[in-house]
């Protein structure tokens, strides 16, 4: 459950494009802050990065398992194919961690955001913004 009234009222009142977004939104802080973690011999804050990137891999998970292969046909199949290959990206940084890679996976989660806030411009007739940190 959620502690933000603010967050609350924003989950309860957005459109179905919108909650996508907000999820692209979190994976892509949570790994723009596990990007931000300096590798270092320090547990605490080596478990902190990999807290971030397995949030992230939740969210990814969460956003494959709601496709509806049957009425998402095609866009559905690739977005499959999509989060499955950044699922596996991102056990690979949890292995062996490259920096670059992770920006690409960051990237592309951006690209993916940007898309769904022009299906949401055009069904809603406006994008919303998501507060900063969401």
């Amino acid at each position: 459950m959620m502690n933000n009234p603010y967050l609350e009222n924003m989950v309860a009142n957005a459109n179905p494009v919108r909650l996508v977004i907000m999820l692209y939104e979190k994976a892509i802080n949570c790994l723009e802050n596990a990007l931000e973690i300096e590798d270092t011999e320090d547990f605490d804050m080596q478990k902190s990065k990999y807290e971030e990137m397995g949030r992230a891999l939740e969210i990814i998970s969460v956003l494959d398992a709601v496709l509806d292969m049957e009425k998402g046909g095609e866009i559905a199949k690739n977005l499959r194919e999509i989060y499955r290959s950044l699922t596996d990206e991102l056990t690979y940084q949890m292995l062996k961690e490259d920096k670059e890679r992770l920006e690409k996976v960051i990237k592309i989660l951006k690209n993916l955001k940007s898309a769904w806030e022009e299906v949401e411009r055009i069904h809603y007739g406006k994008a919303q913004k998501v507060a900063p940190g969401v």
